[in-house]
């Protein structure tokens, strides 16, 4: 397969629905997608084949302590071929080169399972640990005028 990589800081949404159903992620909205892509992502880095987008990862940030690494997804096709490490690398240089001298800034992310020592190449440690709880999460739905806990 020949390879012609560039990366860019925009995807339709049909781009991100097919993202998410090439890992076997949850189907979600066009609208929740329209909206996630446009707030409050603070960084979208798409790798592209041409014209055909093969991989992508974003960050969400309340623009001061935290960053969430989020959407970090190749196409399975195009895995292994360092894609995912130059999109991570991408996003961790951009956070770097804005953070303000003195400051720290908390890079969070819920790995998909098995890829925790992906990140671990970029200094993120798993939880809990000795320092820290276990990340937690929770899918609230709205069924019929209910909200599903």
């Amino acid at each position: 397969m020949k390879i012609n990589i560039t990366y860019t800081n925009a995807i339709s949404i049909n781009d991100y629905k097919m993202f998410r159903k090439s890992v076997g992620w949850q189907e979600v909205s066009e609208r929740q997608i329209e909206v996630s892509l446009k707030h409050p992502t603070s960084l979208l880095i798409a790798a592209m084949n041409g014209e055909k987008p093969i991989g992508m990862a974003r960050t969400i940030s309340d623009g001061g302590y935290f960053v969430l690494l989020v959407d970090v997804i190749v196409l399975p096709e195009y895995q292994k071929m360092g894609i995912g490490r130059e999109l991570v690398t991408r996003i961790m240089t951009c956070i770097n080169e804005n953070i303000h001298e003195n400051e720290t800034v908390c890079v969070c992310l819920m790995a998909a399972s098995g890829k925790e020592e992906f990140y671990e190449k970029f200094g993120f440690t798993k939880r809990p640990n000795a320092e820290q709880g276990a990340g937690m999460m929770q899918y609230v739905r709205k069924l019929e005028n209910k909200i599903n806990f």
